[in-house]
């Protein structure tokens, strides 16, 4: 997957792009030798329209959900799932040795009772 589509529309701002109107000197940063390039001081008035640039941006992220977007949801809802399931599997298995080791205790001490009465008896 590309970064730059073939329908790349050089006027939407991008995450690499530094927008700061009227303020040049704090939109880029400074040279080597601290002071601020010429080519930077003088700032660039765009008329974006909102309607478009919604779009573009629609499209971008449909366009993730829908390539990478899509693995990055899936892995993470998988790690979730194995997470919560743990943690089900946890509390189960407690809850399961619990009512084991209980019902354990009253088979056991019923079978020593009615082994000791058969001795008796016998």
């Amino acid at each position: 997957m590309t970064n730059t589509p073939d329908s790349f529309d050089s006027s939407i701002p991008v995450l690499t792009d530094v927008v700061r109107p009227g303020k040049p000197d704090y939109a880029r940063a400074a040279s080597a030798e601290g002071s601020i390039e010429p080519s930077a001081v003088n700032p660039v008035v765009v008329d974006y329209d909102s309607t478009r640039v919604a779009e573009r941006v629609r499209g971008r992220v449909t366009q993730f959900l829908n390539g990478d977007g899509r693995a990055v949801i899936e892995a993470r809802c998988e790690e979730m799932l194995r997470e919560h399931s743990a943690k089900i599997v946890q509390a189960l298995s407690n809850e399961l040795t619990a009512a084991l080791e209980s019902r354990m205790r009253a088979w056991v001490g019923e079978a020593v009772e009615e082994e000791l009465r058969r001795q008796r008896e016998g």
